[in-house]
């Protein structure tokens, strides 16, 4: 009887490992230009996800929202060289055709190694309202986006729940080519209502406004974001640089904790209108900002400030910077060790 029992379990373990296996299966496509790119995501859609697509080098001229609903999705270059693969929208011009090169609708998608440029809106869209958890943009280029360069809403009201959750940015330069943005309404990235994030190492240039009003951040989380971390990245010559949490909100629409770390946040360009502060707190408790170095030779006084009265429980420290850090509109921080940069370090401004 023992002998047939382990049997019968030893056939339905191995049964297991096969079914499990099949399901995991990834399938694996090449791709040369725009139209089989975007044949392989419909084809990856309809088998339901899990697969990889591989750019080869070359330029790919897009003409078409690139739509991906199924989960484990990948896209990436072949070579892991981002210069060598560079899809183009058709121009920054307000709403023309190709508004988004990338539409993420589902959980566990990966960008990564590739240049995304020239389009009317967003060059990537995160559906917060579709539950898209756990997307990761990786080693890759953003160049001139009308709006934000990567935006994740959250639904309200309108029949889609949900956040984006536990997401991965690194190792990505965003930016305007140009010394500015063609438009105020602009941000490298914006999101609203998620949580778990992790944007590290990337460079972010020129995020400013031509006028009219000021620009959005280069790395903004607001309206509900929590556990956010923003570590280690470069922002360069932008009209601000790192926020969380906008206004003064209730809890429902502020940041809840997280950590700021490790930044270099620097601007010299005096032909910008609107140099702002280079990390700002606004209703953000129980957040950490820590180890950041600040540098500006523009005009504004601020380098750090934390604002508003559900702005409490905030640490301060260890941050090198050649402006204040300043409370405003009822804000509360424990500040410690925090140190005037009285010159940058050398190569600071060739960042």
């Amino acid at each position: 009887m023992l002998r047939c029992n382990i049997k019968t379990f030893a056939i339905a373990f191995l049964c297991m490992g096969i079914a499990f296996c099949a399901q995991a299966q990834r399938s694996v496509e090449e791709v040369t230009n725009a139209n089989e790119l975007l044949k392989a995501v419909k084809n990856a859609n309809k088998a339901g996800g899990h697969a990889d697509i591989l750019l080869a080098d070359g330029e790919y001229a897009i003409r078409q929202r690139i739509i991906i609903t199924a989960p484990h999705v990948t896209i990436r270059s072949k070579s892991g060289i981002r210069e060598n693969v560079v899809l183009t929208g058709k121009g920054m011009e307000k709403r023309n055709d190709i508004e988004v090169i990338f539409d993420i609708k589902s959980k566990h998608v990966t960008l990564a190694g590739f240049t995304a440029q020239n389009v009317s809106n967003h060059i990537i869209q995160v559906r917060g309202g579709k539950d898209a958890d756990n997307f990761t943009l990786r080693n890759c280029i953003l160049r001139d986006s009308y709006e934000q360069f990567l935006k994740v809403g959250q639904m309200r009201g309108k029949g889609d729940k949900g956040t984006a959750d536990n997401a991965l940015i690194e190792n990505c330069i965003i930016e305007y080519t140009a010394s500015q943005a063609p438009n105020w309404y602009t941000g490298g990235i914006d999101v609203h209502g998620s949580h778990g994030w992790v944007v590290k190492n990337n460079t972010f240039r020129n995020i400013a406004s031509p006028g009219d009003k000021i620009a959005e951040h280069a790395i903004h989380f607001w309206d509900g974001t929590e556990d956010i971390k923003v570590i280690n990245n470069v922002v360069v010559n932008s009209d601000r640089g790192i926020g969380f949490g906008l206004g003064n909100r209730d809890a429902e629409r502020s940041n809840i904790g997280g950590l700021i770390e490790g930044n270099i946040i620097i601007s010299n360009d005096k032909s910008h209108l609107f140099n702002d502060v280079a990390i700002g707190l606004e209703s953000s408790p129980d957040t950490i900002v820590r180890n950041n170095t600040i540098f500006y030779t523009v005009d504004y006084p601020n380098a750090i400030e934390y604002r508003f009265s559900a702005t409490k429980d905030v640490v301060i420290e260890n941050n090198n910077t050649n402006r204040a850090i300043k409370a405003r509109n009822g804000g509360e921080a424990y500040t410690y060790t925090n140190r005037c940069l009285k010159q940058p370090a050398p190569g600071l401004f060739g960042a």
